[in-house]
């Protein structure tokens, strides 16, 4: 009897035990049921965010994935502003060989553009600008030791150009929010404008007037950050370029000459960084 009874009692905490293990199965299905509700929660967040396929390069597709930043109809306008300036009386101590070093310059650059999205994130525009450069070279002197002792003073240089630019920029979204992003712009540009040389002083003044034609290709990336939802700051670099440019050249002296020169530049030019406000509409 009592052996009946044991038995008996085994059973049931051992059916009371599966009962147990199954309403927390159950349980756990409740919770794994809730994964699919909110996943279908975020979808139109997911939906909303634009991603943008980059095409693939060669023969296969990478899925790599931006945001859309600039979106396709969208009109750009706005400025950027670039300004150094350099005097030799801060950087004494960078020219030991050097004796009565006195110099000073100035470098401003002014743009307005506007631009229009033909797709998304690829703007295309136009814009206009002015570049002031002034330099003054009062003294210098180079000597290394008896052998080698020259001097330069009284020189001077300002220049004027007007340009005009096509560019083409490609936007990068960084971020879901639209706010960080990387843009990398590509111009054509014609400068024109005039220069003025003079070396000496009263009588022994000389003064060259230089007419200045050049057509640039540069390359300039930079990053984006919108800090309203309709306007935003930048920032870009000038990294590469390829220039040609012609001068026409006449002094006081009716002396009268013409030169012509091209190149290529890859490299970082920490004088040619701009500073911007785009408007977006």
């Amino acid at each position: 009897m009592y052996k009946r009874l044991l038995v008996t009692v085994l059973v049931s905490v051992f059916f009371f035990s599966l009962w147990g293990k199954t309403e927390t199965v159950c349980q756990s299905l409740e919770v794994e049921d809730s994964v699919p509700v909110f996943q279908k929660d975020t979808l139109p967040v997911k939906g909303s965010l634009d991603f943008l396929r980059i095409k693939r390069i060669g023969r296969y597709d990478r899925g790599i994935m931006n945001y859309r930043f600039i979106p396709k109809g969208k009109w750009i306008s706005g400025f950027t502003m670039s300004y150094w300036d350099y005097n030799s009386a801060d950087n004494k101590l960078l020219f030991a060989y050097f004796d009565n070093f006195d110099c000073d310059g100035r470098n401003l650059n002014f743009s307005v553009y506007g631009g229009y999205a033909v797709r998304d994130n690829m703007v295309l525009g136009l814009k206009f600008g002015y570049r002031n450069m002034r330099g003054a070279l009062n003294n210098i002197t180079l000597k290394i030791d008896d052998d080698v002792d020259f001097s330069l003073k009284d020189l001077k240089l300002e220049q004027n150009l007007y340009n005009v630019s096509f560019f083409h920029r490609s936007y990068v979204g960084l971020d879901a929010g639209k706010r960080f992003g990387l843009f990398n712009e590509t111009a054509l540009t014609f400068n024109f404008g005039k220069s003025k040389f003079d070396r000496g002083v009263d009588e022994n003044l000389v003064n060259t007037q230089t007419d200045i034609f050049e057509v640039q290709l540069g390359i300039n990336p930079g990053l984006a950050v919108f800090i309203m939802q309709n306007v935003s700051i930048e920032c870009s670099l000038g990294i590469a370029g390829i220039r040609y440019r012609q001068e026409k050249q006449k002094n006081n002296l009716g002396e009268t000459g013409k030169r012509m020169t091209g190149g290529s530049n890859f490299r970082v030019n920490p004088f040619n960084i701009s500073l911007g406000l785009t408007i977006c509409l």
